[in-house]
C-alpha cells in the first residue's frame, strides 16, 4: 500500500468521522410561511466569489429591525439545511440572511470567517435593517467560525453560538466517537482503537484540518454581547465543559442557557428518532427575546443556567511519537502484508515450476493467521468507520462488549504470536528454507508491538 493510498484511506476515514456529526439535520426545508417575506441576495467575498443567500423578514412587523446571519456548522450547508431556523428567528422579529456555505474540502476557519463579515455586511444594508443591531447566529462549528469573525469586524454587533464546542476539534471528535461506542456497548481496547488511535493518526497525517485549532484566544478577544444555548442531551458536542470554557474564556456580557432534552441540533426529532424542522419549543423564544433586547438597545443581564451532567468527560490527545506516525504505520504494514503474503505466493510459484516446496506447519499457520488478523482488521475497521452517522455506529453483534467479528480478530492475532514463536523454533533446529521463513518471522516479530498498539492483543 503506496503512502499517497494510507493518506486517502486515513482521509475518506477522517471525512466519514466528520459528515457523520452533522451540524444541521438533513430535511427537506420547510415551506415559507405566508407571515414572512424572502428576498434573495449575493454575497462577495473578500478573494472575488459570490455566495447567495436568502433575506427572511416579517411581513407585518415594525422596522427597522435587528438582524441576524446564520453560519452552517461542519460540511458544505446550503440555506435550505438552516430555513428552520431561519424561519423561526424570522418569526421573532428578525431579519434573517441564511446563505450557502462556501464549498471545501477541508474546513479554513479564517477563510470562513471572513465569509462570515461579507454577508454581515451585505445584511446591514438591506431596507429595513439596523445596520447598529445586525449579529450572528452559529450552530456547532460556527462555535468555531463567528468568533474570528468577531475579532475582526466591530460592525458585528452580537454573537448567538449554539452547542458551541468551546474546545479543539481533534477533541470534540474523539468525544463524539466515544459516544457512539458507548451507544453501540463498545467496550475494551477496540473503544480505544476507534476513538484516540484513529483520530491522533488523521491528526499525525495533516488529514484533519483544523484539528488543534484553539478557540479560547478568539473568544477572548469578544467584546460583543454572548448568548450560548445548548441542549443537555448533546452527544456530539460537550455542553457542560463547552459552556464551562466560555464562562472562563469570555468577558464580553454572557448569558448561557440549556434546554432540556434537547440533542445537538436543538431540532425535536420524531418517533422513529428522525430529525424534524421544529426547533425545540424553548429555543426560538430564548433566542428571540434576547436579540429584541439588544436591538432596543439594551443588553440582558449575564445569566448562566446551572451545568447538567455530562455522560463523559473529554480527554486532549497527546501528539502521536515517531513510531506512531502515519510514516512508520504504514512502514509496519508494509512489511507484514509481504512477509505473511509472500510464504504462500513463493510457495505457490515453487509449485507451478515443479520445485520442491519444504514447508514448516507453524510457518503455514503464521502466514494464513497473520494475514487474516493484519488485513482483516484494515476491513473491519474501515467498515465500521463507514457505518457512523449522526445516529450511532454499527460494530456487529457484541457479546460482553466487544463485537464477535473483532473477538474473531482478536483470536487470529493470538494465533499468530503463537506461531511466531514456534516458526522461529523450527527455523533454529531446521536449516530447510530459511529465507522465507525468516521474512516471515520479521513480519510476526513486527506484528506483535503493531497489534498491541492496535488493540487486538487487548482485553
Amino acid at each position: 500500500m503506496p503512502a499517497r493510498s494510507l493518506r486517502l484511506l486515513v482521509l475518506a476515514l477522517v471525512a466519514v468521522a466528520l459528515t457523520g456529526t452533522p451540524a444541521t439535520a438533513a430535511v427537506p426545508a420547510p415551506p415559507i410561511p405566508a407571515d414572512l417575506t424572502t428576498t434573495d441576495v449575493s454575497i462577495p467575498t473578500q478573494d472575488g466569489k459570490i455566495l447567495y443567500g436568502t433575506v427572511f423578514a416579517p411581513r407585518n412587523a415594525a422596522r427597522p429591525l435587528p438582524g441576524l446571519v446564520l453560519v452552517h456548522g461542519s460540511g458544505n450547508g446550503k440555506r435550505s439545511g438552516v430555513q428552520p431556523e431561519a424561519i423561526a428567528f424570522a418569526r421573532q422579529g428578525m431579519a434573517v440572511l441564511a446563505y450557502d456555505k462556501r464549498p471545501l474540502d477541508q474546513p479554513v476557519y479564517s477563510l470562513l470567517a471572513d465569509d462570515v463579515i461579507a454577508a454581515t455586511g451585505v445584511l446591514r444594508h438591506q431596507p429595513g435593517v439596523r445596520p447598529d443591531a445586525v449579529g450572528l447566529w452559529g450552530i456547532s462549528e460556527g462555535g468555531w467560525v463567528m468568533p474570528i469573525a468577531a475579532s475582526r469586524s466591530k460592525e458585528i454587533a452580537f454573537l448567538v453560538l449554539a452547542s458551541a464546542p468551546g474546545l479543539s476539534p481533534l477533541r470534540v471528535q474523539n468525544w463524539n466517537m466515544r459516544n457512539k461506542l458507548a451507544g453501540a456497548g463498545v467496550t475494551g481496547a477496540l473503544r480505544d482503537t476507534l476513538s484516540n488511535r484513529f483520530y491522533r493518526l488523521a491528526d499525525d497525517a495533516g488529514l484533519f484540518a483544523e484539528a488543534d485549532h484553539d478557540p479560547r484566544p478568539a473568544l477572548a478577544g469578544i467584546t460583543q454581547p454572548v448568548l450560548a444555548v445548548y441542549g443537555t442531551a448533546d452527544t456530539q458536542v460537550p455542553p457542560a465543559e463547552g459552556a464551562a470554557v466560555l464562562r472562563d474564556t469570555v468577558h464580553a456580557p454572557l448569558t448561557i442557557r440549556f434546554i432540556p432534552g434537547a440533542g445537538h441540533t436543538l431540532r425535536v426529532l420524531d418517533a422513529g428518532g428522525m430529525f424534524t424542522d421544529a426547533l425545540f419549543p424553548s429555543y426560538p423564544d430564548i433566542v428571540g427575546g434576547w436579540v429584541r433586547a439588544i436591538g432596543a438597545g439594551t443588553v440582558p443581564p449575564s445569566r448562566i443556567d446551572p451545568s447538567p451532567a455530562q455522560r463523559a468527560t473529554s480527554v486532549d490527545l497527546a501528539p502521536s511519537a515517531w513510531w506512531e506516525s502515519w510514516p512508520a504505520q504504514l512502514a509496519v504494514l508494509v512489511v507484514m502484508v509481504v512477509g505473511f503474503l509472500a510464504y504462500p505466493i513463493v510457495a505457490l510459484v515453487r509449485r507451478v515450476r515443479r520445485r520442491p516446496v519444504p514447508v514448516a506447519r507453524p510457518a503455514r499457520v503464521l502466514a494464513v493467521t497473520g494475514a487474516t488478523a493484519v488485513l482483516g482488521f484494515v476491513a473491519y475497521f474501515v467498515a465500521v468507520a463507514d457505518s457512523a452517522n449522526w445516529k450511532g455506529i454499527s460494530p456487529g453483534p457484541t457479546v460482553a462488549g466487544r463485537p464477535v467479528l473483532w473477538l474473531a480478530l482478536q483470536a487470529a492475532a493470538l494465533v499468530t504470536v503463537i506461531a511466531t514463536a514456534l516458526t522461529v523454533h523450527a527455523w533454529r533446529v531446521s536449516p530447510a528454507d530459511r529465507p522465507r521463513q525468516s521474512l516471515l518471522i520479521v513480519a510476526g516479530v513486527l506484528f506483535l508491538p503493531w497489534a498491541l498498539y492496535w488493540g487486538l492483543l487487548l482485553p
